[in-house]
């Protein structure tokens, strides 16, 4: 991470957590030994430590940051994870380890992912989300405007040193004998959202509210309920087919749970060291 982490957690403050920072929460099991990677200010490992009872270690560069984290319940080891001694030093084993917006601040991530083998007990999962490069705000930025504006945060953040797309994002993982076995995108396209999953969602929950309102509300509630919920699903389908045919297009941000290679064992993979 950079050494202004703590401006990640005021992002958070001022926005909220983000859909990916959500789902990654979800996956996480209750009661789970928890390694964040890079946790800045710590505002995800203390919504697992306070909702989840996890135990949450996180790795931090900033001091400031990481001291932050810990008054936020996580107890943290600062240290670079450029520093391949550094996390030579991590020896414990975690059920989850998470890499939220982390590896697209490395020079090597393949190195620093492929460590995560190390750090996870049987039957333990990473979980990593990265932004995607190739959405289609920034083909909108470099085509119709030609430029390349670095920012405080988001997809063209100041401090990444690695951009990953759909498809490299998926190569390196697969090439390290990851599983993936869950995902999940926030959507980009600026009509998608609103045309094909919200507005039809939204229509729906009005339709079937409006069945407590009384005789009038359930009648229309039954009439136009049913054709309500036809459409979400379709625009729910409409939407998937969208993205499966162009993800990288669709999808500003990327998150993968991982399980190791067949044969791993106690954090460390067959044919290691």
């Amino acid at each position: 991470m950079s050494h202004d982490a703590t401006r990640y957690g005021e992002a958070v403050e001022r926005c909220g957590l983000s859909e990916t920072h959500l789902k990654v929460i979800s996956w996480v099991a209750p009661g789970s030994r928890v390694l964040e990677v890079g946790c800045a200010t710590g505002y995800v490992g203390k919504i697992l430590v306070e909702t989840k009872g996890c135990q949450v270690t996180g790795l931090e560069l900033d001091p400031g940051a990481a001291e932050a984290a810990r008054q936020n319940g996580l107890t943290v080891i600062e240290g670079s994870l450029e520093d391949a001694r550094f996390r030579a030093s991590i020896s414990d084993r975690f059920d989850f380890v998470l890499a939220t917006d982390v590896l697209e601040h490395l020079r090597d991530p393949a190195a620093v992912l492929e460590d995560f083998k190390r750090w996870l007990g049987p039957r333990g999962r990473a979980i990593i989300a990265v932004p995607n490069v190739a959405t289609w705000q920034i083909r909108n930025q470099l085509f119709f405007r030609g430029d390349f504006e670095y920012q405080e945060t988001g997809i063209l953040d100041r401090t990444h040193l690695h951009f990953f797309t759909w498809y490299t994002l998926h190569r390196l993982v697969t090439s390290q004998g990851w599983s993936i076995v869950d995902s999940m995108h926030e959507w980009s396209l600026p009509f998608g959202k609103d045309l094909l999953l919200e507005t039809p969602r939204d229509a729906r929950v009005y339709l079937e509210n409006m069945a407590s309102s009384g005789p009038l509300g359930r009648v229309a509630s039954a009439a136009l309920g049913p054709g309500a919920a036809r459409v979400e699903k379709l625009g729910q389908r409409l939407a998937e087919g969208i993205f499966r045919r162009w993800p990288n297009a669709c999808a500003s941000h990327i998150a993968l749970v991982l399980e190791m290679p067949e044969g791993a064992t106690n954090g460390r993979a067959s044919g290691r060291s």
